[in-house]
């Protein structure tokens, strides 16, 4: 039991040493090597991996390594049951940061996001706005498959938040989509329906850059799918991105 205890210190060391070589600080809590139910603790974050926001590196090289501690991360049990990490895609310098909820099984499979009628769809819904998805930035607010899709915990919703917010600061975009209840309830923290939400017009504030994001909640494409009939609703929301994207 203790060499077991000792080789788990050495592996958690090992990947706290190799967060800090790629300019990722982390905040170790003091009952680091206490068992594993600790990780979803309210406020007792084991792991809190936080990019330097001022350091000299480009924006670009930060953003892969920030994905880089992402894939590895091994504080999500869905990384277990999933085939493929989901990566980020698109442009970086893109002011729209698009939040989808977590991958389906084609994205599970292909490790994009975006892809066979879902893609089709999305497409089809930014080019009505004279968008397309190599202009914005894609990221996904859980990057594993769910089992069978199910709905995502809160704790493994809450357990990824740290590292889409260190990616907004990045990104610093000026406006935010969240495609869904996941993304909406992990970016604003509000246990509300999207029903609710959507169409409303939200304000995340980050004192680490001193910056206010604004974010748009609205369904999701998968929802879409499976609901024809929220179309209209959904139009009605990329109308108010159009028109906030003219603002800009």
């Amino acid at each position: 039991m203790k060499q077991l205890e000792t080789k788990n210190q050495k592996l958690i060391t090992n990947v706290l040493n190799f967060y800090r070589e790629i300019g990722i600080d982390i905040t170790v809590h003091d009952k680091l090597f206490c068992k594993e139910s600790f990780l979803f603790e309210d406020n007792k974050k084991n792991i809190r991996p936080e990019i330097n926001l001022y350091s000299k590196k480009n924006k670009e090289l930060q953003i892969k390594e920030l994905e880089h501690s992402f894939k590895i991360f091994e504080g999500c049990k869905l990384k277990k049951t999933s085939t493929n990490f989901v990566s980020f895609y698109g442009n970086t310098n893109s002011k729209l940061l698009i939040i989808d909820g977590p991958p389906d099984v084609d994205e599970d499979k292909k490790g994009v996001p975006f892809v066979s009628s879902k893609g089709l769809l999305f497409e089809k819904m930014l080019n009505a706005i004279e968008l397309n998805m190599d202009e914005t930035f894609i990221i996904k607010s859980i990057p594993w498959r769910p089992p069978g899709n199910r709905y995502p915990s809160k704790e493994e919703i809450k357990i990824c938040r740290p590292f889409i917010i260190n990616l907004i600061n990045l990104l610093k975009p000026k406006i935010i989509v969240c495609l869904g209840e996941v993304p909406t309830f992990q970016i604003l923290e509000l246990d509300e329906s999207i029903t609710k939400l959507r169409g409303k017009w939200q304000t995340l504030k980050s004192n680490e850059i001193n910056c206010e994001f604004s974010i748009l909640p609205t369904f999701s494409v998968s929802h879409l799918l499976n609901r024809p009939d929220l179309k209209k609703y959904a139009w009605e929301d990329i109308k108010l991105l159009r028109d906030k994207i003219k603002e800009i």
